[in-house]
């Protein structure tokens, strides 16, 4: 591996710790961890050159059923929007979602970078003709309500406001789609499928 490899993972350890530390600063110790769009508004904030936001959502289930799901299950994939989809054949590689994709002004490759079972999985883009991106997903224990999943992504906005008019529309959707992408998992994990208009009978 080569110098510049070694400093793009350290640049994603570093993002990882950094933007956990700045949402979880002016969190209550009250608050609830099932997000909502108004408390996750909160969560868009900065670190350097990168627009950092994220969602959390409590699944009554194991971390090792969460993570079986989001690594297994082409049941979920295929409604993800911004949460990357694993790659079966490459463990350590991660693929963009439709949207993520769209948004990315340039390709994205995405590896996995740092792993403890059972509690987190930390990932970056790869390559100085990639979309720069760097996420977590962070499991902790949420008493009653479940598995506390909680994802964060930093991104730089030159490479990812492509499809949208201004950088805080980029933030929103991004937001925004990460906490439709958790709450799919939820519906999955907790009823065996996920809700959609498509599946109402009186959806046009």
């Amino acid at each position: 591996m080569n110098l510049a490899n070694w400093a793009r993972y350290g640049l994603a350890a570093t993002l990882a710790t950094a933007a956990g530390g700045v949402l979880m600063i002016r969190r209550p110790t009250h608050a609830n961890h099932d997000a909502a769009p108004a408390r996750s508004a909160r969560h868009a904030r900065r670190f350097g050159d990168y627009r950092v936001t994220g969602a959390t959502v409590s699944i009554r289930a194991t971390p090792e059923q969460i993570l079986d799901c989001w690594q297994s299950d082409p049941q979920l994939w295929r409604d993800l929007e911004y949460l990357p989809i694993p790659e079966g054949n490459q463990p350590d590689l991660l693929l963009p979602s439709a949207e993520l994709r769209a948004m990315a002004s340039r390709p994205l490759l995405i590896r996995i970078v740092t792993r403890r079972e059972g509690e987190l999985i930390a990932w970056a883009s790869e390559g100085d003709d990639h979309a720069d991106m760097h996420g977590r997903m962070r499991l902790h224990d949420n008493g009653a309500k479940g598995i506390a999943v909680e994802v964060i992504m930093a991104v730089r906005p030159r490479d990812f406001a492509s499809t949208l008019k201004t950088e805080a529309m980029m933030a929103e959707a991004l937001k925004l789609g990460i906490l439709r992408d958790l709450r799919r998992m939820k519906m999955l994990i907790e009823t065996g499928e996920i809700a959609t208009a498509r599946m109402r009978p009186d959806a046009a």
